[in-house]
């Protein structure tokens, strides 16, 4: 999917007067009033200042310092690309190396201080996010912005994602990319995938000190925290806390079925105890220690598996849906098992709302709920079906 961005422009026009001094004696010839010396020549009112052209680029402060950072992408014509890739004409051939063709790109990231003075110009190429994706992807793919998440103190590095997909269709990914104050890679990662793969959206803790991506979780001075476990793949993951991350599995692995009209599918298999064994997991952003877990469903969407959730500062707790069963709430200050609010537990809405509630909205599978939170009594809930 291509995301495009229009601007709309306003101009101001300004315009001068005179104004004219006389005066007139009843009965006497018409004169200059004031005597003395001939006045000159009316002067013209002050012409406002011409408003100050607008800075490009996102203001930030950094180390207590204003900045402005200028992010640039443009398609390369004259320099095209060619890859190898392996695609098959239907389930039942055998793959066959196919060449693609595209173009390169290029991506200029600028950062300047209070004074305009430039304190790093860096420029990346289309090939340098080819290890986060595939070769064939970053080919095919046209130049789009990428999006600038923050910058991180603690990391030292401006955070930006930037997609790449293949023009008229869903295949794509989305990388990670930590730039430090010199303008150099400080890491790439995955983001989240444009056509499938977990609920994740890449974010920075709100005290900047660590970044969370569909994959892993990185910290100033340590490793990367990687979410993989064994016997599931990741299906959802965010920050619960500064210091806490839900993360979300789904339990086996999807293999290869042979059809009986000879059509290769896949399935998702996983033992029994896979599918009793808890798959969200309350984990430490320090040292990665499984502080709380607990036994949760999501849903499959068209584009992957989704964990719909809702986060309210106002109560302190996320909420998670389960259409089937209802709410988890889930205490953000201290993690533990979450607390289960039954369908048949809370009340239907029935205006008005009350002023103490909050509401929020999460889509399940079937339907889109509604939901009313007390923030005086987090677990006074009512709930509105709003469609199937």
């Amino acid at each position: 999917m291509r995301l495009y961005f229009y601007a709309l422009f306003s101009c101001l026009g300004f315009a001068g007067c005179e104004q004219h001094l006389y005066r007139r004696d009843e009965g006497r010839p018409a004169r200059v009033a004031p005597a003395g010396p001939l006045p000159g020549p009316p002067l013209a009112a002050p012409v406002p200042p011409r408003p100050a052209l607008a800075v490009p680029g996102i203001a930030l402060v950094i180390n207590g310092q204003p900045h402005r950072l200028l992010v640039q992408a443009r398609n390369d014509s004259a320099r095209p690309l060619s890859t190898v890739a392996y695609f098959a004409d239907d389930d039942r051939a055998r793959q066959h190396p196919t060449l693609v063709r595209g173009f390169d790109g290029r991506f200029t990231f600028t950062l300047r201080d209070a004074a305009g003075q430039q304190v790093f110009q860096r420029q990346l190429r289309k090939a340098d996010f080819a290890k986060v994706g595939t070769a064939d992807i970053v080919v095919e793919s046209a130049v789009a912005p990428p999006a600038f998440l923050g910058y991180s103190a603690a990391l030292g590095a401006l955070v930006f994602t930037v997609d790449f997909a293949v023009p008229d269709s869903d295949d794509g990914f989305q990388a990670v990319l930590l730039l430090n104050l010199k303008g150099q890679v400080v890491r790439l990662s995955p983001g989240r995938g444009l056509s499938g793969g977990p609920d994740c959206d890449p974010a920075l803790a709100h005290d900047g000190r660590a970044m969370l991506t569909n994959a892993e979780i990185i910290r100033p001075g340590l490793p990367p925290l990687r979410l993989a476990r064994p016997g599931a793949d990741l299906a959802g993951a965010f920050f619960l806390t500064d210091t806490t991350v839900l993360a979300v599995y789904d339990p086996g692995k999807n293999r290869p079925v042979r059809l009986p009209d000879g059509l290769l599918s896949y399935e998702r298999r996983a033992t029994p105890q896979q599918l009793q064994a808890p798959n969200a997991f309350v984990v430490s952003v320090a040292n990665g220690q499984v502080l709380s877990k607990f036994h949760y469903h999501g849903y499959y969407e068209g584009m992957g598996y989704s964990v719909p959730h809702h986060c309210l500062p106002a109560t302190r707790t996320c909420y998670l849906l389960d259409e089937k069963r209802g709410l988890y709430l889930l205490p953000a200050a201290a993690p533990g098992p979450p607390a289960v609010m039954r369908f048949a537990e809370m009340p239907r809405f029935v205006a008005p709302q009350w002023a103490q509630e909050v509401r929020f909205e999460m889509q399940g599978e079937d339907a889109q709920f509604a939901f009313y939170a007390d923030t005086l009594h987090p677990r006074r809930i009512r709930y509105q079906r709003l469609q199937d």
